[in-house]
């Protein structure tokens, strides 16, 4: 049996050109790209085409099948291809000045720890508690090594340095600071009970012992969260309009790298609270305005940070960059407001760095109802500001409360107190027998 399709006429369907379209023969028609068969029940000829969603391809064209992590279709959604990973490299701007910033700090911080052994046993280093102030630049430069390492690639390695570092090198740059402002609010303000007793713990041995003792629950906490939570990599799939990539990051949230710091932002808030008590205490014993100073400029930058860190979670690179920003930044504070000063006299007014000149220098003191001048000689001894503190007591009278200094002169061994009117006076013998009692 042979039939001459061309003489078939079909008036139902289009013709095409002289002849007219063949209708077809067939229930459903191949589904295009991006879509697969979903056959009828009972009918194996018959479909009807679903789509598939963007991130899964077409198998065996009768249903859809996610890529493996990593992975995304193609443009036929008919195989998957590996993404490209992507991370901060060092050619990238928000790489550049992150890292520009950390090197010229670790260069300042190694050229002030250079500085303050050569003047080591000068007096304005001695005053200055020197033991906190290395354990202060030990703190300040591993933040800024920390820093670095957060724009390096991810591996474990970095990763677990940058965990234990990020809030360990914080916690040692404000537990020093806590411990120094927590050592002259307490010589200064000794409250009423114990008024004729010396406060205690304010050697420079045991304001170190302060120091690790506050640095190390840090360190237990960092301990604790590397034994629950082994550090990792990972790729984060980041989606953003048309554009799909991979990023290759440490295996952490950005929760629980904000959880991690919550013990620094409590040393902060009681650095500042402590600064802001303290900052009626003559600058030139005890920093109070530089370190109130840092403290208030701390507080800024972390505010500033939080919300910046949380705002962009689409954008790992702004992510990356400002949280190096924010610790360089806070090292950065603590170095120029707290060593800055301290180097400008030993290099560039080096006749202000001698034993004899801190004599008749005065600041204003008050404590609740007691107000008045306080003159300071600089010290002669090797413990340098310790001797002063370690001098320090209350004289409690029936009307008001009169602080009273002890300072050794600079030039022999006489000892003279000031007291709330300002003026020096050598005391009597008889006195010198009370007080050596």
């Amino acid at each position: 049996l042979n039939f001459d399709l061309t003489k078939l006429y079909w008036p139902e369907f289009e013709s095409v050109g002289n002849e007219t379209k063949v209708p077809a023969s067939v229930c459903s028609l191949p589904c295009p790209k991006g879509q697969f068969r979903q056959v009828h029940e009972g009918q194996v000829c018959c479909w009807h085409c679903t789509p598939c969603r963007e991130s899964e391809i077409i198998a065996n064209l009768t249903a859809c099948a996610s890529c493996p992590h990593g992975y995304v279709p193609n443009e036929d959604q008919t195989k998957c291809r590996k993404l490209p990973v992507d991370y901060m490299k060092w050619t990238s701007p928000w790489t550049i000045v992150p890292a520009a910033f950390a090197s010229l700090g670790i260069v300042f911080t190694v050229f002030t720890f250079m500085t303050f052994l050569r003047f080591n046993k000068t007096p304005v280093i001695m005053a200055s508690g020197r033991e906190l102030c290395y354990i202060l630049l030990f703190g300040i430069m591993l933040c800024y090594i920390i820093s670095l390492l957060n724009l390096s690639k991810p591996t474990l390695i970095t990763c677990t340095i940058t965990r234990v570092g990020l809030s360990l090198g914080l916690c040692i740059c404000y537990s020093a600071i806590l411990t120094k402002t927590n050592r002259i609010s307490r010589i200064f303000h000794p409250g009423l009970k114990n008024g004729l007793k010396r406060p205690s713990y304010t050697s420079p041995k045991s304001q170190i012992v302060i120091c690790l003792c506050l640095v190390s629950i840090q360190l237990v906490f960092v301990v604790a969260w590397l034994i629950r939570d082994p550090p990792s990599i990972r790729e984060v799939i980041y989606r953003t309009g048309f554009r799909t990539f991979a990023v290759l990051q440490c295996g952490i949230s950005a929760t629980a790298t904000i959880i991690s710091l919550v013990y620094n932002m409590i040393l902060i808030v009681m650095c500042t609270t402590y600064a802001f008590k303290t900052r009626k205490i003559p600058e030139n014993f005890n920093e109070a305005k530089y370190i109130g100073f840092t403290m208030y400029s701390t507080c800024i930058v972390w505010l500033a940070f939080i919300p910046i860190y949380f705002g962009t979670n689409n954008d790992f690179k702004i992510q990356v960059a400002s949280l190096s920003m924010c610790i360089s930044i806070s090292a950065a504070v603590s170095l120029g407001c707290l060593f800055t000063p301290k180097l400008y006299i030993c290099l560039f007014q080096p006749y202000k760095n001698t034993r004899h000149s801190g004599a008749g220098v005065q600041g204003t003191f008050s404590s609740n109802s007691t107000s008045g001048v306080l003159r300071f000689a600089r010290p002669s001894s090797s413990t340098g500001a310790a001797a002063i503190l370690a001098a320090t007591t209350t004289v409690v009278s029936a009307q008001h409360v009169a602080p009273v200094i002890v300072v050794p002169e600079a030039s022999s061994g006489d000892v003279k107190t000031s007291t709330t009117n300002g003026e020096w006076t050598s005391p009597s013998p008889d006195e010198e027998q009370k007080e050596t009692s």
